[in-house]
């Protein structure tokens, strides 16, 4: 049996908050786009573990729905992916400036929000083929790895927290520009420094969403799309001013980091650079044409 894990709105926040070239490392990760992307459905297999086991049939149902997703991903997203590669390609050509920084980051944050909307109809048009049984068993499994991720968080002092912050700009930005040299490595310990952590603010938003969740599910185990669909859509709108305000802060450094690396770059990283983006391009244009 394969088990059904609904995509993760947290998960695609995370997406949204990637900048300019971190961003595309939701689509990367492997020596080739084309390898990655064709085997999404598999992976998604592989990352839906430990959630709702299901039967043949709705193994079958699940298989079918993420193959009508993956076309339209292919067949709607990719080419507008295209765009925003050649707006960096055109930014590229000199010193990115905030206006820069800011349109690119808002073309990852409208794909992220059209990719979240497409994935949450994906999930409740699933979520009408399991039983009651099956959608509160989804329920108490994500609230526990909500908790495993925040107890995780947690036990992170500063130190650990800047560290997990450094390494992962160093990798996320390395990847397009290849290996950071101790100037590029400083601008970002500069940065991660002011960086503020929300695990508690966000798992306090998580936990009152989750037990919402759970109570419309439990009260309407025959007519529970609608209220679902209601409290899934209020995620923004029962953010705290204290969570957007963190938010805020770490999205405007992370802008400001990305430029200032990016600006830093070597001739030798700014030639690996381009290779990375005419190499996603050409692979996105062969995806949008292959059926």
């Amino acid at each position: 049996m394969r088990t059904f894990r609904a995509p993760c709105r947290s998960g695609v926040k995370r997406f949204a908050q990637l900048t300019v070239l971190a961003g595309l490392l939701v689509l990367g990760g492997c020596s080739s786009t084309t390898f990655f992307y064709n085997r999404i459905d598999t992976l998604i297999t592989w990352y839906v573990d430990d959630y709702v086991d299901l039967t043949r049939d709705q193994d079958a149902a699940f298989g079918q729905q993420l193959d009508v997703l993956h076309m339209w991903h292919r067949q709607e997203e990719l080419p507008q992916y295209i765009v925003l590669l050649n707006d960096i390609d055109r930014a590229l050509d000199s010193d990115l400036g905030q206006s820069d920084i800011d349109h690119l980051y808002t073309g990852f944050q409208d794909a992220a929000e059209r990719l979240r909307q497409a994935a949450t109809s994906f999930a409740l048009d699933f979520g009408e083929q399991l039983s009651q049984e099956q959608r509160l068993e989804f329920i108490a499994a994500m609230r526990e790895r909500q908790q495993e991720w925040y107890q995780e968080r947690s036990e992170m002092d500063d130190d650990a927290y800047r560290d997990y912050l450094q390494d992962r700009f160093e990798d996320n930005l390395g990847e397009f520009l290849g290996r950071l040299d101790k100037g590029q490595k400083a601008l970002i310990a500069g940065y991660v420094i002011d960086f503020l952590p929300m695990h508690e603010q966000w798992h306090d938003q998580r936990t009152h969403w989750v037990d919402e969740l759970e109570q419309v599910l439990s009260a309407e185990p025959e007519e529970w799309r609608e209220p679902a669909s209601a409290v899934i859509a209020s995620w923004d709108d029962r953010l705290s001013d204290e969570y957007l305000a963190i938010f805020q802060h770490n999205r405007d450094l992370s802008k400001r980091l990305t430029r200032d690396v990016v600006n830093s770059r070597t001739d030798k990283q700014n030639r690996r650079l381009r290779r990375s983006i005419t190499r996603y391009r050409e692979d996105f244009e062969a995806l949008i044409l292959v059926d």
